[in-house]
């Protein structure tokens, strides 16, 4: 279908040599073949022992659960559901379709929620999700959500069939190059309207992202004009330029970058973080949604962006609850996340880089959530402190390496767990970070009252 969508004097050939500067890759990677005995995927992840770029579709839409036991991944063991959850049914008028109404199984004096099985692509066990008296509605309506708006099996096919295409033309121009799926469509922390963000390597060096990737961006896309399935191609300058485009095939927005190996190095990071327990998924993507609700989650309008809003949550299940729901995996697994490993070479095989730690944190969603929102309403220090998922704790402003752009570190401020920037830079505006403040403020303090998340998403706050 993308062939046949290819302009007339579509050529990638005339972009070899447009960067002397650049060496590329002069041996050929090794990709290994889909489904060998030594590259088996693992039922619960979309290629675990594959390496990033090469991504088979056999995933489950959501964690699958039997029994009591939460997406059990390999030998990650994540923490048992907490059963003693409640004593009375919640009200009947929650705003759940018929077929994703809460439904109980009673023995003795344990209760546990549990949840129509929601795809054909799910086991046919049901889903057991543990809730406390309380904040039951709370859970119900960010479970509801996840089972709602995470990206499904047929999202996924679609972006790596434009990501085949892709690297199939531009294989021309950069011989040996690799294509990888990067972001949330790679971590788990996809809806189904998210984009997919991808990144081409060309070269295993650094390149200027300043004028050399920029340089190859443009004649990409000059390239790619002539191509009747992509709309609106623009390159967007920034730190990190990307080339944004609409697919009209896949009906997916694209974000292409150059070379951009901080990028796959976090993705490969949050991957990890976000299947070591079922409830990091679930709570990312509602956080991302009341965020989004609420107007700030936009880098571009100087408010947080998706990947700030994801190690603030990271470092609140790291250093925000006791006992932790994550670990630090730097701090278990160094040489796994070490700046010196190749990019190339990281896979998500969870068999084989073993992470032993099993949370004894049993708090069910609805109170983790609330938890969330007191942290960064009333608890953390915005004057003094860093969050460092790196490190698994909140630093002092004084130890972050302010050397090269000491502008950077303003009202809030979170390290990269790799380059050791400020990923929330695009916080600089003193009146938006108040609003942003404002927000948390308000939505912990109507959701405390009420305990129904329908009323901190009714109005923008």
């Amino acid at each position: 279908m993308y062939q046949r969508n290819m302009g007339a004097g579509f050529n990638f050939h005339n972009l070899i040599g447009f960067a002397p500067s650049i060496r590329f890759h002069q041996q050929p990677f090794v990709i290994q073949q889909p489904f060998s005995d030594s590259m088996r995927p693992h039922r619960n992840l979309m290629g675990s022992s594959a390496p990033l770029d090469f991504i088979p579709v056999q995933r489950p839409s959501v964690p699958q659960i039997t029994s009591v036991n939460f997406n059990h991944v390999s030998n990650i063991h994540t923490s048992p559901p907490q059963q003693t959850v409640k004593k009375k049914r919640p009200n009947d008028d929650l705003s759940l379709p018929p077929n994703k109404r809460a439904k109980f199984n009673s023995h003795n004096s344990q209760r546990t929620l549990q949840l129509d099985r929601p795809t054909s692509s799910v086991r046919e066990e049901d889903f057991l999700v543990p809730v406390n008296h309380g904040t039951e509605e709370i859970t119900i309506g960010i479970w509801d959500y996840f089972l709602t708006a995470h990206m499904k099996d047929e999202d996924l096919k679609r972006k790596l069939k434009l990501r085949k295409c892709l690297l199939s033309v531009m294989s021309g121009a950069f011989p040996n190059c690799r294509l990888f799926l990067v972001g949330s469509s790679m971590t788990g922390f996809a809806t189904r309207s998210s984009d997919v963000d991808m990144c081409l390597m060309i070269t295993d060096q650094e390149i200027d992202q300043k004028y050399e990737a920029t340089v190859i961006l443009n004649s990409i896309s000059r390239v790619f004009r002539k191509c009747s399935f992509m709309r609106s191609p623009q390159v967007i300058k920034a730190k990190v330029p990307i080339f944004k485009f609409f697919d009209a095939i896949s009906q997916v927005e694209c974000d292409l970058n150059i070379n951009n190996i901080v990028g796959i190095r976090n993705t490969h990071l949050l991957r990890y973080y976000a299947y070591m327990d079922w409830r990091v998924r679930p709570l990312m993507l509602f956080i991302k949604f009341w965020a989004r609700f609420h107007d700030i989650n936009d880098a571009s309008k100087k408010t947080i962006s998706s990947y700030s809003l994801t190690l603030m949550l990271i470092h609140y299940l790291q250093a925000g609850v006791s006992p932790p729901v994550l670990p630090c995996l730097h701090s278990l697994k160094p040489h796994l996340f070490s700046t010196f490993n190749k990019v190339y070479r990281l896979t998500l095989d969870f068999d084989e880089n073993n992470i032993n730690f099993i949370s004894r944190n049993n708090v069910t969603l609805g109170e983790l959530f609330l938890g969330f929102l007191n942290y960064y309403a009333n608890r953390f220090d915005y004057n003094t402190q860093v969050i460092s998922v790196r490190l698994g704790k909140a630093i002092h402003r004084r130890e972050v390496n302010d050397s090269n752009n000491s502008g950077q570190w303003k009202f809030l401020n979170i390290e990269e767990p790799f380059d050791k920037s400020n990923t929330a830079r695009s916080v600089f505006d003193y009146h938006v970070f108040q609003r942003i403040l404002r927000v948390f403020k308000v939505s912990y303090n109507t959701l405390e009252k009420s305990r129904n998340v329908k009323d901190i998403l009714s109005r923008p706050f």
